[in-house]
């Protein structure tokens, strides 16, 4: 599992308070935090493209954020089923 420094995502995203209370807010980040694993630092900058480009509310950050990770994961599965199908096959 790869991880990142909190730092670097200060460089990434910038030195926006808002930006990172909304992080803290919707559970992307977690205050204590010294460093982010990859899925983190990715929502992170989903996060941030919403809430600056597209101008969505905390809650709005945090469902879409939560649709997103249902998505991958379903993906996932999908991925392994075609896996032991092919095994099969």
């Amino acid at each position: 599992m790869t991880t990142v420094a909190f730092a670097r995502l200060i460089e990434i995203i910038g030195d926006d308070p808002e930006l990172i209370e909304v992080l803290y807010e919707v559970g992307v980040i977690r205050r204590e935090a010294d460093v982010l694993e990859e899925a983190e630092l990715d929502a992170a900058l989903v996060a941030r493209t919403l809430v600056r480009e597209l101008e969505v509310n905390p809650p709005g950050v945090e469902i879409i954020l939560r649709m997103r990770e249902e998505i991958l994961a379903q993906r996932r599965q999908v991925a392994e089923l075609l896996a032991l199908l092919k095994k099969r096959g």
